[in-house]
């Protein structure tokens, strides 16, 4: 086990901890677990003369203390780790699964990092252990084993993913590589170099690159933090109490925000069962930053306000749909898809950011919906026909501008309900009353029955999935359009509200308004997503001249311009090429010595004889030794004295050299027997070479074309 071998299984193994870094950020993982690398490393070269058998224990000592000092800082006393330390390197134990309860970047709390280097120090201590008592190639198991864990957090892809597997492909050269490697013989490493950090980049672009353009998987798919053991009512239901006129005027919340603001949200539900609407997507806990997702391909701009709680109970914090960070809120949830954010305790205040999508009317208007969105076309079950026979866009595919078109829709053919009593419910027999029913008291009126926000957005929701536009329905409060003298927005419980949401190709959801803000009396929010509507609500055609595009609709969204794009390359027949070389050198090479050997040995007379002379050469040439023009068999058993197992061999080809060259007459059957036979001998002298060395010379490429 020399110091090179040392540093290249760590490094595999500090490679591997390194893909972590989209979990948690590189800023808070590359101290602790390049300080449990490294004190291992010490430990070992330490241990290399002295105190080999404390080893083990050192290293796991020394790596606990390092984790102590870079994560669990504040655990210690005056420096020194204490029991509040170890109780905490035990709870680290149980890391692994709270980090896949949280949003990506996590919080940097110890708790949820400290996981990391104590996988990495369990790895450096089995790399170790693993060079010193199996084949090489061994030891890069638990560096490898790391990266799998990493990988099954999140996988690398794009160019990442060349990176990863090109280092790779180097550290299996390094580990490799014989210690008394002389520079005449790196020539075959550096082709084993080339050759396998090819196979293994094409083979981990091949794994890692999904040609269907999905996201690789995570485990966190399948995780979500533990919610709130009391059942809370949904927002939906308290909608109608918030309007009453007993409780309409109180104040739920406050806030102050850097622009323009239209609308907050409480949650997003996209189950409906006929009476009741739901949602069923997993909550994580927040972690310190939420980027936009991957449906999200616009620019965004940063939004950010201070809200500060007064009227309003329950887990359900007002959000916004793109959410960022969060701060002054103690273990705060949120579930990314519909952007609800959840608290266990009630805040007094918090502080909320998030990504604003920057687009116009006209991008709106050209823009597809994206039907693969979750919960978008959820089942709706068992439609009463008289509603699946409402048609308001007479057959239109699917577009933006048929959403649109049926927002107007229900905007010009139903009222909003004022007044103290209220409608209530939304299910399928109020959907019924609301859409298809008579207004009391009159035969056939020109407006239908009129209804909440809440009908409204459930409404359209029934509508848009029943045409295959995705929809989902979201409750919260619409914001003032005017702030207080302080600067400050009051929110009231008459700024309840419900909307549906539209799932738009490129952009993600994106809210609209069918309750009529004649109505309802609200001015529009200027800089808002209202005042993106009205533009492009009063420039979509009529439902019978809006055309059905030829192919689906596709958002042209520009590049950021942050991240260097992935070419597109046949990565399937680039892994066949490399598969194929790399085969074509472990089998055609030997093959062709082999053809080359039995070639020599049909000459006859001399020639066969200097065959045997040739072949002896090229045979010491592919282990190294030296071969220069002139050389004599003499010669070369001088230069070959590094094998000095090989000089019988060598010494009965010059006997047959000699008689060939310079007896006189020509050379007989024996003669080339004689000096094949030397031949012989020296490949079983080559033979009690080490494996390594054997399979470099078989593999030598210099030999096959001359000197």
């Amino acid at each position: 086990m020399s110091r090179r071998q040392t540093v290249a299984v760590l490094a595999a193994v500090l490679l591997g901890a390194l893909c972590f870094g989209p979990v948690f950020g590189l800023r808070n993982l590359w101290l602790p677990i390049v300080a449990v690398c490294v004190v291992s490393f010490a430990v070992t070269e330490i241990c290399r003369h002295r105190l080999a058998a404390w080893r083990t224990i050192l290293i796991i000592l020394g790596g606990l203390l390092a984790i102590v000092e870079t994560v669990l800082r504040a655990t210690t006393a005056a420096g020194l780790p204490t029991v509040a330390s170890i109780r905490a390197l035990g709870n680290g134990l149980t890391g692994w699964r709270l980090t896949l309860e949280s949003t990506w970047p996590a919080r940097p709390d110890p708790e949820l990092v400290v996981f990391v280097p104590l996988l990495t120090l369990i790895a450096c201590l089995l790399a170790i252990e693993l060079l010193d008592r199996t084949p090489q190639l061994v030891a890069l198991i638990p560096g490898l084993g790391v990266l799998g864990v990493s990988q099954l957090y999140i996988a690398a892809s794009g160019w990442t993913a060349v990176l990863i597997a090109g280092a790779l492909g180097l550290l299996v050269v390094a580990l490799l590589i014989p210690d008394n490697l002389e520079y005449r013989r790196i020539a075959p490493w550096l082709a084993t170099a080339v050759v396998t950090v090819v196979a293994i980049t094409c083979g981990l672009v091949v794994s890692a690159v999904d040609p269907a353009g999905r996201t690789p998987y995570s485990l966190q798919q399948v995780q979500s933090a533990t919610a709130p053991g009391v059942r809370q009512t949904s927002p939906l239901d308290e909608l109608a109490s918030r309007l009453s006129s007993r409780e309409r005027d109180d104040v739920v919340f406050r806030y102050t925000s850097s622009e323009p603001v239209d609308r907050w949200r409480q949650v997003a539900l996209d189950t409906f069962d006929g009476a009741n609407w739901t949602t069923d997507h997993p909550f994580l806990r927040m972690g310190s930053k939420l980027a936009p997702g991957p449906d999200v391909r616009v620019p965004t701009s940063p939004e950010q306000a201070s809200v500060q709680l007064e009227g309003l109970d329950g887990p359900w914090l007002p959000s916004q749909l793109l959410p960022a960070t969060v701060s002054g809120v103690a273990d705060p949830q949120v579930e990314p898809i519909g952007g609800t954010l959840l608290a266990a305790g009630r805040p007094d205040a918090y502080a909320l950011s998030w990504h604003k999508p920057v687009v116009d009317a006209e991008y709106l208007l050209n823009a597809g919906v994206a039907a693969d969105a979750p919960g978008g076309l959820g089942d709706l079950g068992p439609v009463p026909p008289e509603i699946a026979s409402i048609d308001p866009l007479r057959g239109k595919r699917a577009t933006m501008a048929t959403a649109i078109a049926l927002e107007k829709y229900l905007r010009q053919n139903y009222t909003v309900a004022v007044g103290d009593n209220l409608p209530t419910g939304y299910g399928w027999p109020q959907l019924k009353k609301f859409l298809v029913d008579s207004p009391a008291g009159g035969a056939q009126a020109a407006r239908k029955q009129s209804g909440t926000s809440a009908q409204f957005a459930a409404a359209y929701v029934v509508l848009a999935r029943l045409n295959g536009i995705p929809a989902r329905l979201v409750v919260g409060f619409r914001a003032p359009a005017e702030p207080e003298a302080d600067g400050s927005y009051v929110v009231r419980n008459s700024d309840a509200y419900a909307w549906p949401e539209v799932a738009v190709d490129g952009l993600g959801w994106w809210p609209l308004d069918p309750a009529a803000d004649a109505a309802t009396g609200r001015p529009t929010v200027a800089g808002s997503i209202d005042e993106v509507n009205n533009q492009a609500r009063a420039a979509v055609p009529p439902v019978e001249k809006i055309e059905d595009p030829v192919e689906r609709p596709h958002t042209d969204a520009p590049d950021d311009g942050g991240t260097l794009p992935m070419p597109r390359i046949p990565l399937v027949a680039v892994f066949a090429v490399s598969a194929g070389l790399l085969l074509l050198w472990l089998v055609g090479v030997p093959l062709l010595k082999a053809l080359r050997a039995a070639r020599r040995r049909r000459r006859d007379g001399r020639a066969g004889v200097v065959g045997a002379w040739a072949e002896a050469r090229d045979r010491l040439r592919a282990y190294g030794v030296p071969v220069t023009a002139g050389m004599t068999v003499r010669d070369l058993a001088e230069a070959a004295k590094e094998y000095p197992e090989t000089a019988a061999g060598l010494s009965r080809v010059a006997q047959a050299v000699d008689y060939a060259l310079w007896a006189g007459t020509a050379p007989t059957a024996e003669l080339k027997e004689h000096a094949w036979a030397g031949v012989r001998d020296l490949r079983k002298a080559l033979r009690r070479q080490p494996w390594g060395d054997r399979l470099q010379a078989s593999l030598e490429l210099r030999t096959l074309f001359g000197r």
